[in-house]
């Protein structure tokens, strides 16, 4: 994790994250974590999906994560769309 949001993966900035949520009464940020990362937690309801403890990138989606179409013609750039879910 950089201060210099260019070095970090997703290219933004770090963010103050609460281990416990504000929806559940935190008060106070109490570490950093990657832009990306702090958004997806959310709540940190579904910490135990995290790819640190699963070792999956991205997280498995309970929708099927490609959905195939039929090309009539040479692959567009975007022939699949991925359900980020």
């Amino acid at each position: 994790m950089f201060k210099d949001p260019a070095r970090n993966f997703d290219g933004k900035t770090l963010e103050g994250d609460h281990s416990e949520a504000r929806s559940r009464g935190g008060r106070k940020a109490d570490r950093l974590m990657h832009s990306t990362c702090n958004r997806q937690r959310g709540d940190g309801s579904k910490d135990e999906l995290r790819p640190a403890l699963t070792g999956v990138w991205p997280p498995p989606s309970p929708a099927a994560a490609v959905a195939t179409v039929a090309l009539t013609g040479p692959p567009e750039p975007r022939a699949h769309v991925l359900d980020w879910g």
